[in-house]
């Protein structure tokens, strides 16, 4: 699950967070994407849960309840 991606193709805009956007550069990529609108310029929080003990990657929007 991920609310916004990092946009290596543009130096400008360094985060994708249209859906469409989204859609557009991942559509073979990915399996699904709920469309809730745009995101905002803040990156999100990315939690890394692939270990026994879930770990902070990126802190970003977002608050953390653990």
């Amino acid at each position: 699950m991920v609310t916004s991606l990092h946009n290596a193709d543009d130096p400008i805009a360094d985060y994708l967070t249209d859906p469409a956007e989204i859609f557009e550069h991942f559509e073979n990529t990915i399996d699904i994407i709920i469309d809730s609108g745009y995101g905002g310029n803040i990156p999100s929080t990315v939690i890394d849960c692939t270990t026994a003990e879930p770990s902070l990657t990126r802190q970003g929007a977002g608050e953390l309840l653990y």
